[in-house]
């Protein structure tokens, strides 16, 4: 049976987007490791992962933190969980302790950790200023929450200069209600939690033809449109449309296509 989690988790927990997800952390890790940089992650500390899926920022917060360290790996999906456990065990990464769990109702000793990661997470919660109250409580003074997610979702779609993305992009942007638009809030969010904001990044790119944000842009859709197509919220002729466009810009060398708007941003409990 499925948890509350995973059913607000939109595109599933099947193997093809586990392998989604691989790719996805591969094309965002250089932009998400300075992040961790500039938020003072490092070792010995003790790290909480947030919906940390299948844990590819886990074992790498893992390799931070050392033996000397420890990171808790949350989220709410088992099988998710499970091939954590399983890639940590087969690295010897003791230090990684995996918990399923809504990350909404994390029942965390208060003032226990150093700092907590959040990436593409607060995007899928209706209530997100829940999950910063419980992550503000459990931060040591001076900790860090540092979050990394999409903003101004609106305003890119509006800005896509071809017709059928732009359409097939605004059913998406409808089906994540204000989750696209969570990077615009949380300055606000934070303070409400008794964070200071310490800083906000914005985080971008270019897809170009083949290259890893183009990839990562086209698996996402190629997950996700069948799903609306299935709930009424995308015809099958604009998304027929949409791939018919989509493969005549796949063989322009000249195509480009701006990545949806992101932010990376600091809190620190005072």
């Amino acid at each position: 049976m499925s948890t509350a989690a995973e059913r607000d988790y939109l595109l599933g927990t099947n193997d093809e987007e586990l392998r989604r997800l691989q790719a996805q952390h591969n094309a965002w890790r250089a932009k998400t490791t300075d992040l961790w940089d500039r938020a003072g992650f490092r070792a010995g500390q003790t790290i909480l992962d947030l919906g940390c899926g299948p844990g590819f920022t886990s074992l790498e917060l893992g390799e931070r933190v050392g033996a000397g360290g420890r990171v808790l790996a949350v989220d709410g999906s088992k099988k998710f969980a499970d091939f954590l456990r399983h890639r940590a065990a087969s690295a010897s990464m003791t230090q990684i302790e995996v918990a399923v769990a809504d990350v909404r109702t994390l029942d965390l000793p208060a003032a226990s950790i150093d700092a907590a990661f959040a990436r593409w997470l607060l995007c899928f919660i209706k209530e997100p200023q829940k999950v910063i109250e419980q992550v503000a409580r459990t931060l040591k003074r001076g900790g860090r929450l540092l979050v990394m997610d999409y903003c101004a979702y609106g305003t890119f779609v509006a800005q896509i200069e071809y017709p059928h993305l732009r359409r097939v992009l605004q059913a998406v942007h409808r089906s994540f209600g204000d989750g696209l638009e969570i990077g615009d809030k949380l300055p606000h969010l934070m303070k409400r939690c008794g964070l200071a904001v310490m800083e906000v990044i914005p985080i971008g790119g270019i897809a170009r033809p083949g290259n890893r944000i183009w990839c990562w842009i086209e698996d996402f859709l190629r997950m996700y449109l069948p799903e609306l197509v299935a709930r009424g919220a995308l015809r099958e002729e604009d998304c027929a449309a949409h791939w018919e466009e989509w493969e005549t810009n796949a063989r322009d060398p000249q195509a480009s296509i701006a990545s949806p708007p992101m932010v990376g941003a600091i809190g620190v409990k005072v």
